[in-house]
């Protein structure tokens, strides 16, 4: 059965983003979200006196004490939620009309994670396209999809993507720092936890430009992201999860050296530097090639990073590997 809107909380972390937030706060009151949160990580840009002239009670908005960083910011929004749903806007985002009761629809007790395939739109041109193909809904288990991203690509994308069971999301701090891949990180253990259901566009927007953590992060951040992150796996509990940080090492081989040659190329780093970090994630893909399936799975998403074009055809793939589209996208 589908849950209500009211169950959701919705969550947008923003730091000096006073031009874009309003335009997410505005979407989310126009949803039927049982909650709206806002954490403002010490902007100063008068985001909160901008937010002050909101006049619903399901906004809240909170000022952090001081300087958090990017995901720990977003753990800090978390800490005030208290439905059982969680949908992360980021500040640069936001839903499109109806696109909350368009994740709700998808939602049911055994589901774990509903991504949407964003519109994303450039803000330097206003420029739109779709980085994925999805024309129906699918539904699969959460290690069937841990296993897509291996042999193709990370479909969850940024967490404004995503709507993702609070009880399926870790709240260890580790998991949140600005060091670390976060989105793949609670994305990869919140699958684990649940049914994933993949969804056609119509949930959110997702803007691009040059101020964004993806295209400022420069080469050092990116490896040393990398690493944090699958070293970060490797340590769960969950053996899904453990297994997902050492073939998602192991896949992600070509990328970790070639990031590592570009941050000397660029000076980002010195070699000794870009030379550890980089050993640091093959030892972390140790293992991943003692079950010949395995072996299987990491040429595939090599080979498909090779020769990776957008947008990426979601439905192809999993046609491909037998997996068959729900009936509706409440299944």
């Amino acid at each position: 059965m589908p849950i209500a809107e009211s169950d959701i909380s919705i969550l947008i972390p923003t730091y000096r983003y006073r031009e874009k937030v309003g335009r997410a706060v505005d979407a989310a009151l126009a949803s039927g979200a049982g909650e709206i949160i806002v954490t403002d990580d010490r902007s100063g840009d008068g985001t909160i006196e901008l937010l002050a002239g909101y006049d619903d009670p399901r906004l809240r908005v909170y000022e952090n004490a001081r300087n958090l960083g990017l995901w720990e910011n977003h753990l800090a929004a978390l800490g005030y939620a208290t439905k059982p749903w969680i949908k992360f806007i980021q500040a640069d985002d936001y839903l499109l009309p109806g696109g909350l009761s368009h994740y709700a629809a998808a939602a049911d007790a055994a589901v774990s994670v509903v991504w949407s395939n964003p519109l994303v739109i450039e803000d330097a041109t206003g420029a739109t396209r779709q980085n994925h193909k999805v024309t129906q809904p699918w539904r699969l288990d959460g290690e069937a999809y841990l296993d897509l991203a291996i042999r193709s690509c990370w479909v969850l994308g940024s967490p404004s993507q995503v709507l993702v069971r609070a009880d399926a999301l870790p709240r260890d701090p580790a998991a949140w720092i600005t060091e670390i891949s976060a989105d793949v990180v609670f994305g990869a253990i919140a699958a684990s936890r649940g049914d994933v259901v993949l969804l056609p566009t119509g949930g959110v927007v997702h803007t691009e430009h040059a101020g964004q953590d993806s295209n400022t992060q420069g080469t050092l951040r990116g490896l040393r992201r990398l690493v944090a992150t699958v070293r970060y796996l490797r340590d769960r509990p969950e053996p899904a999860v453990r297994r997902f940080g050492t073939l998602w090492a192991a896949a992600l081989r070509r990328t970790t050296w070639r990031t590592a040659l570009s941050g000397i190329l660029r000076s980002d780093m010195g070699p000794a530097e870009a030379l550890g970090l980089a050993l640091r994630a093959e030892r972390c893909g140790l293992g991943s090639l003692a079950d010949p399936r395995d072996r299987r799975r990491i040429r595939e998403g090599r080979a498909f990073r090779r020769h990776d074009r957008q947008p990426h055809d979601i439905d192809a793939i999993l046609t491909r590997a037998g997996i068959a589209p729900a009936r509706s996208a409440a299944e």
